[in-house]
């Protein structure tokens, strides 16, 4: 069995309790339908662009969002087949009762079979590797072996052992799902049991895992965009050694640190939103917001602010019409307006 060596630093903790308060204040709040079904899909559509893009997929998050609605994109067939694919995924996943998803090894493989369809070559897809594998970066012109995972004939010992393992943890509640989750995110990776997905594949578990625990605040969570707009430091807090062997007596406090960090920005950018769907209008009801005006909000929480040259591009409407969704926003007292004439700006309500 794994036996990960960490320190529960001050600094992490005081991150795990902001978590948990964020948390309550989500499970309190009264969320309407209409948002509730757009933050589990802006969730979907965030988690399938990150994870993929941060192994190459060259879409964007809007290309990704047209994709998973069904339209037809100008791209590369493979860049649409790993959307699809990981979009299933987590369909497979989204779709189990919490009391059924408990993991195993069967089910890794299920998750792998249907992430990588079309796109390796039948005999890997949903197998462990045959051989060895090398993670290599080029410095210097050169290429450098960074990490090196163990050896193919001890991977399905690896897996069970790691299962099980997790299942264990799971039941005895000892450590805060948050921090569990880092540490199940990093083990499994360590691991590298495929040819190739292993990173989405492990992206995918950690998600299970949380929504096994009931912490994946009702399928509306994205860690992934983190990831990928920290991208080299997520590499860097993952490589706690160059081997596995090493990795599995290494301290990995840094990681764990790292995968906290962002599982807080995670949820305070979803508190967000849930704040907004408890504003309430003159008759003490929510304010019901439409796609675009949640397309605004998702932008100020990314940028700080918005201009209304700004707004017509996110929502692909008429200067009329951004103004007037804006002008609601202004008066619902979700938004405020600073500057005047061409530089105005709009900006969250604190």
């Amino acid at each position: 069995m794994f036996k990960p060596k960490f320190t529960i630093t001050p600094k992490i903790n005081n991150k795990i309790a902001e978590i948990e308060k964020l948390k309550t204040i989500f499970d309190q709040a009264t969320i309407i339908p209409e948002l509730a079904i757009e933050l589990r899909f802006r969730a979907t559509v965030e988690s399938v662009h990150s994870s993929t893009s941060i192994e190459g997929n060259p879409l964007n998050q809007l290309e990704v969002k047209k994709v998973l609605e069904g339209s037809n994109i100008s791209a590369p067939d493979y860049a649409i087949q790993e959307i699809l694919n990981y979009k299933n995924a987590l369909n497979l996943i989204n779709r189990e009762k919490v009391t059924q998803n408990i993991l195993d090894s069967n089910k890794i493989l299920k998750l792998h079979n249907i992430l990588m369809k079309d796109l390796l070559p039948s005999n890997k897809v949903g197998s462990y590797r045959l051989g060895d594998v090398y993670i290599v970066d080029e410095i210097n012109s050169k290429e450098v072996v960074q990490y090196v995972g163990p050896q193919a004939i001890v991977l399905e010992k690896l897996v069970s052992s790691f299962t099980r393992w997790t299942e264990i943890q799971r039941k005895e509640r000892e450590l805060h799902p948050a921090l569990l989750a880092g540490i199940i995110h990093f083990i499994f990776v360590s691991i590298h049991p495929f040819s190739d997905g292993n990173g989405r594949t492990t992206r995918l578990l950690t998600h299970q895992f949380l929504k096994s625990s009931s912490y994946d605040f009702n399928d509306s969570l994205s860690l992934d965009s983190f990831y990928l707009q920290n991208k080299e430091r997520y590499y860097q807090a993952l490589s706690r050694g160059k081997t596995f062997e090493d990795r599995m007596f290494a301290d990995i406090t840094p990681f764990l640190d790292f995968f906290v960090e962002g599982f807080l920005q995670s949820v305070k950018t979803l508190t967000k939103y849930v704040q907004i769907g408890d504003v309430l209008d003159e008759n003490n009801k929510p304010i019901r917001l439409n796609q675009k005006e949640l397309l605004i909000l998702d932008y100020v929480y990314q940028f700080k602010s918005i201009s209304i040259k700004e707004a017509i591009v996110v929502t692909q409407a008429t200067k009329r019409t951004t103004q007037r969704r804006l002008s609601k926003l202004v008066e619902n007292k979700i938004m405020r307006i600073e500057g005047r004439g061409p530089s105005t700006t709009y900006k969250l309500i604190n």
